[in-house]
């Protein structure tokens, strides 16, 4: 387990450590459970990725599938904000609102007062974890089948 492994470290050693698990990972087969808040690092040694809010997850894929089709709208929300070696201006737009308190997180979605999707459904029912793709699960009413359609829920 590795939980902000490389946080507190200068960028060139970081990236020497990295290069360590990588190479350990594949060297002795390997697997680790990465923390970081740093989505640059975790697409760097990641193969799957699960995002948390308030600490539930919210949308769990395969590292790419997470960096090219994010499907939560806060995966969606921390992925527009990661830097890029684009030089096009781009306008900031933080995820508005105020950070719940843990403690006592909003009722049903604990996102909802911050997404920018928020129905009045998402107050009120914690949405479940659905399959999306083969390896993609995403917790958003936005994923709920039509009323009548079947669905899949993990």
């Amino acid at each position: 387990m590795c939980d902000e492994a490389v946080a507190a470290l200068d960028v060139s050693i970081q990236a020497q450590v990295l290069n360590l698990f990588l190479a350990l990972r594949r060297n002795f087969e390997l697997t680790y459970l990465f923390i970081s808040h740093n989505l640059g690092v975790v697409g760097h040694v990641s193969d799957r990725v699960v995002i948390m809010y308030l600490g539930r997850v919210v949308e769990v894929a395969p590292t790419d599938t997470i960096f090219t089709r994010p499907n939560h709208p806060y995966t969606q929300a921390l992925l527009s904000e990661l830097p890029t070696l684009d030089t096009k201006r781009r306008d900031y737009q933080p995820i508005q609102g105020e950070l719940p308190s843990p403690l006592r997180p909003p009722s049903g979605c604990a996102f909802h007062p911050r997404c920018p999707h928020a129905m009045p459904r998402c107050q009120a029912e914690l949405p479940a974890l659905r399959t999306l793709a083969t390896g993609h699960l995403s917790a958003c009413h936005l994923n709920d089948p039509a009323p009548g359609a079947p669905g899949i829920t993990a």
